[in-house]
């Protein structure tokens, strides 16, 4: 596996997508307000958008009829092509049993600098 550092901490403003060239795949890194660190190749499985384009933002939670309930904020990523849903966190469609998914990539945060592991 190789890593390669990217920046340090304070080069990744918080819920902001940064996207970066790295051993020639287009990886998007986002930095959430706990400082919890995602990395995401550039691409949604669904029609190929650049999915890093989207936004970071909760979503609309299972409910009752009637009943708009609005949570897991900054644990979303939304395509901006259409809407769909992500989890930044697994990398899965929020809500359903689809098997497209996200292809993500490990990230360690080591003395202040930032470190992808590709596969």
């Amino acid at each position: 596996m190789t890593e390669v550092q990217v920046g340090t901490v304070e080069d990744f403003p918080a819920g902001e997508f940064l996207v970066m060239e790295v051993e020639g795949k287009e990886i998007g890194l986002v930095r959430q307000a706990d400082g919890t660190f995602h990395a995401v190749l550039n691409y949604c499985p669904h029609r190929g958008a650049p999915i890093c384009r989207g936004f970071v933002s909760g979503t609309m939670l299972p409910s009752n009829p009637g009943e708009l309930v609005y949570g897991r904020e900054d644990q979303i990523l939304r395509c901006p092509w259409h809407g769909f849903e992500f989890e930044l966190e697994t990398g899965q469609r929020a809500y359903t049993d689809s098997r497209m998914k996200l292809r993500k990539f490990p990230v360690e945060v080591r003395d202040n600098a930032v470190f992808v592991k590709l596969k």
